[in-house]
């Protein structure tokens, strides 16, 4: 197993079987129960929670259903850095329940999960890339080792995805008048020294792009887009070194930027895209909408709220009480 145990309940091995062609185990986590089925040729893998099948080989994630279980069971992405869902049953719950396995192997590839799945271990490799390709390119550009040197000492250590529209905090707490959208990369060795790359918006003012964020700090908008609320030396002090850069420096730091999110977005999306619709802590907030029901319609300070059937809301901007909408 990687990493610390998170989840607030411990993982049972009840039973276990590995015979030819075929592991089999089942556990219990917490008030849920999971099976594994491994069968070697051809390879084979199937995950069940509570009889429900969560994940089998070719999915880019697993189902919804785990992501919620994660969730109850103490899972959040702002605390718990270099784990997710994903992470926790591919690299601690698997490898537990299959530990008395000989005739089967788990197939999993370099990084600790299966060849299609997209997670945070595989923003990781890119953000890995990104600093490799970064030191290559600051070679004899003024301030360009300091460059390479503070990249290589700020590791990705989570991505955070907030687009639920009924929430009115950012992700540390500070309240916002807007619902805000968007992603954001913790990075650093530790929570007292981390700095974070956001890629956000507030619901209505158009398009995203990458900025350095201030953890908790005010933002500003301008054009449609934001400012960064922190400078390149911050990300100098995250990464344990001098803050005090030489001629260059800045000009040579958003060179670098420019070049490891280049990298690194595209892996970004994927992995935003892969997070199961009814999970409203992680959604593009028209897939989470898709195939719920509108349960109930209240109106709160003025504002028409459709309650769907998962529990959360949509508001719908100039329906008043006694009025009629037609889509």
């Amino acid at each position: 197993m990687t990493g610390p145990w998170i989840l607030n309940e411990p993982l049972t091995i009840l039973a276990t079987g590995d015979v030819p062609y075929l592991g089999t185990a089942l556990g219990r986590l917490g008030g849920h129960e999971l099976m594994v089925h491994c069968a070697s040729e051809p390879p084979d893998l199937r995950v069940f929670l509570d009889g429900r099948l969560v994940y089998e080989v070719g999915m880019p994630t697993p189902g919804g259903a785990w992501f919620k279980a994660c969730r109850e069971l103490g899972y959040h992405p702002e605390a718990h850095w270099d784990l997710d869902p994903a992470l926790i049953l591919f690299r601690q719950v698997l490898p537990v329940l299959a530990e008395g396995w000989r005739e089967n192997r788990l197939p999993f590839e370099g990084n600790g999960v299966p060849e299609d799945v997209v997670c945070l271990a595989s923003v990781q490799a890119a953000w890995e890339a990104g600093v490799e390709a970064v030191g290559e390119r600051m070679q004899g550009v003024p301030g360009g080792q300091l460059v390479a040197d503070c990249f290589d000492g700020l590791p990705l250590r989570a991505v955070v995805l907030h687009d639920d529209p009924a929430r009115r905090e950012d992700f540390v707490g500070t309240g916002v008048d807007e619902p805000l959208m968007g992603i954001f990369l913790h990075l650093g060795g530790s929570r007292s020294r981390r700095v974070t790359l956001a890629k956000a918006s507030v619901v209505g003012t158009g398009g995203l792009r990458w900025c350095p964020w201030e953890l908790g700090g005010d933002w500003t908008e301008d054009g449609r887009e934001f400012h960064a609320t922190l400078r390149p030396e911050a990300f100098l002090w995250a990464a344990g070194l001098s803050r005090e850069a030489p001629p260059g420096f800045a000009a040579a730091f958003l060179d670098g930027l420019k070049v490891v999110l280049g990298m690194v977005e595209p892996v970004v999306e994927a992995y935003r895209a892969t997070f199961p619709t009814g999970v409203v802590w992680h959604r593009d907030p028209l897939a989470r909408y898709l195939n719920h029901m509108i349960v109930d319609v209240r109106m709160a300070d003025g504002r028409a709220l459709l309650i769907l059937d998962d529990g959360t809301d949509i508001e719908v901007a100039g329906l008043k009480s006694g009025s009629v909408c037609v889509p």
